[in-house]
């Protein structure tokens, strides 16, 4: 039986620190056919001499003309990415050994999965462990409609953001990422961490507003049946996450 091809994703800013544990996580893969495409946003540092530092075809540097900024990059990769299974790696984020192999099993095993998600460790610069990142859910798969409830009572979505998923093409580009037909599996095991990083924080105080958009969408497109008093949550959940944050941003000065 052929082996598909995985694509995984990395948006790369003046990445220089962690760049290559990333690369590795990936070259020390069990499951090896996939391609590993790095789209960088114009890094002023040594980013791009540590990525073509690896002789290794499967990985492709693509260097944007103009700095883009996260969301706009994020949709220049995915004009690079081939295959039908997809993984967007943070670029300061590692995977380990077996996160494809048994990612992409469930994808290949389930019709209905349309998303693979795991708990995360998360890791300070130094590489340990802080603390585990569990998903909010006991049972191994959940619906749309368990999604749905889920982000807008909770006013979160982390459990399907970057290095945790593994998910089918078709997914990007929808106003939500589940057809009402699929489902989203759920390891219940760490396969990947997170870097906790003060421009990390950074990165997500200054993405709150893009957040608040996406609610929005999703609260406005009628097929996916969001009650007023669902998005009235989320928004009132938001609006305390923003002070939250603002005061962590204050506290640790960044």
């Amino acid at each position: 039986m052929t082996k598909p091809l995985v694509s995984i994703g990395t948006l790369s800013y003046n990445s220089a620190a962690f760049i290559d544990k990333t690369i590795q996580s990936v070259l020390f893969q069990k499951y090896q056919n996939w391609e590993y495409i790095i789209c960088d946003d114009c890094s002023t540092d040594n980013t791009v001499d540590i990525i073509k530092s690896y002789n290794d075809p499967r990985i492709k540097l693509f260097i944007n003309e103009k700095n883009l900024g996260y969301y706009e990059n994020q949709k220049q990769i995915y004009k690079y990415l081939k295959s039908d299974f997809i993984k967007i790696l943070d670029h300061d984020d590692v995977l380990y050994a077996d996160c494809i192999e048994r990612q992409l099993d469930i994808l290949l095993n389930n019709a209905d999965a349309g998303i693979v998600s795991c708990h995360a460790d998360f890791i300070n610069a130094a590489g340990k462990k802080v603390y585990t990142n569990k998903m909010p859910f006991k049972a191994d798969s959940i619906s749309r409609k368990q999604m749905i409830d889920y982000m807008f009572r909770a006013g979160r979505n982390s459990f399907i953001d970057g290095s945790r998923t593994l998910l089918r093409k078709e997914t990007i580009g929808r106003d939500f990422p589940l057809a009402a037909d699929e489902k989203l599996y759920i390891i219940h095991e760490s396969l990947c961490a997170y870097r906790l990083l003060p421009s990390s924080m950074q990165m997500k105080i200054s993405c709150i507003k893009e957040f608040q958009k996406g609610y929005k969408s999703l609260y406005m497109n009628k097929d996916l049946h969001i009650s007023r008093l669902q998005y009235m949550n989320v928004c009132i959940v938001n609006f305390i996450n923003y002070f939250a944050r603002a005061f962590i941003k204050v506290l640790l000065n960044i």
